[in-house]
C-alpha cells in the first residue's frame, strides 16, 4: 500500500511539474505573439512556438534561443498582395527593440492568387512549375519556373509541349524567353538586412525564402 501511495505521489508531482512547464512554454509563446502583433500591425493570424527543451534558458537569459512564428495573412508593402509568412528566428532579444540574431522568412503567395494574377492564359501550378497555354489558339502548354534577380521576380520558360512533342527552352528563340520574362516580372525588394535565398512553386503557391542577421522585427514589418 505504501509503495502504491509513493507511486501515485510521484506521478502527481510529475504531472504538476509538467503542467507548470507547459504553462510556462505557452506564456512565453503568447508574449512573443503579442510582441509580433505590436511590431507587425499589418499581420493577422499570428502564432508562435518555442522548443520545450529551450525553456530553461529562455526563462533565465535575456534572449529567446529560438522561435517559429506563423502569420496567416500579411499585405506586402509594394503591391498589397496577401501572403502567409513562416519565420524562424534565433537569439531574439527580450529588450526593445526586438532583434533576432538570425532570421529566415518564407513568404508564400497562394496558388489561387498566382493563377488569378497571372498574365498568361489558363495558368495553374503543376508540381514545381507554372503551366500555361501556348501556341496558336492555345493548342500547346508551356512550363515556367520562377526566378529572382536584381530585385525582380519573374518566370522563365522551361519547355513547350505541342501535340505531345516537348521542346526544351534551349531549342526555342531567345526572344520568346525575353517576352515571358518581360510579361511576368514584378519588383521584389527584400527588407533591409535580408537576402533572397530561393524562390519556388508548390501546391501552396509561390514561396520566396529570405535570410538575414541582426534584424529588428519592427523594421521587417514596415518594409515587407
Amino acid at each position: 500500500m505504501r509503495m502504491k501511495i509513493k507511486i501515485i505521489a510521484a506521478s502527481t508531482t510529475v504531472f504538476v511539474l509538467l503542467c507548470g512547464v507547459v504553462g510556462a512554454q505557452q506564456y512565453i509563446s503568447s508574449q512573443i505573439t503579442s510582441r509580433v502583433e505590436r511590431e507587425m500591425p499589418k499581420a493577422s493570424g499570428i502564432s508562435a512556438s518555442i522548443p520545450l527543451a529551450d525553456l530553461p534558458s529562455n526563462i533565465t537569459s535575456d534572449s529567446i534561443k529560438s522561435v517559429n512564428i506563423n502569420i496567416k495573412s500579411f499585405a506586402l508593402k509594394e503591391n498589397g498582395t496577401k501572403t502567409s509568412l513562416d519565420i524562424s528566428a534565433s537569439n531574439i532579444s527580450k529588450a526593445k527593440p526586438t532583434t533576432a540574431g538570425s532570421l529566415e522568412v518564407t513568404a508564400t503567395i497562394s496558388a489561387s492568387t498566382i493563377a488569378e494574377s497571372s498574365e498568361f492564359d489558363n495558368a495553374q501550378i503543376v508540381g514545381n512549375t507554372l503551366q500555361v497555354s501556348a501556341g496558336p489558339g492555345g493548342v500547346g502548354t508551356a512550363l515556367l519556373i520562377p526566378k529572382y534577380s536584381n530585385s525582380q521576380i519573374y518566370f522563365e520558360l522551361q519547355s513547350i509541349s505541342i501535340f505531345g512533342n516537348q521542346i526544351p527552352a534551349s531549342s526555342l528563340p531567345a526572344e520568346l524567353q525575353d517576352q515571358i520574362r518581360s510579361k511576368s516580372q514584378r519588383s521584389l525588394t527584400p527588407p533591409k538586412g535580408l537576402k533572397v535565398e530561393s524562390v519556388s512553386l508548390s501546391s501552396k503557391g509561390l514561396s520566396v525564402t529570405m535570410f538575414g542577421s541582426n534584424i529588428q522585427l519592427g523594421n521587417l514589418g514596415s518594409s515587407l
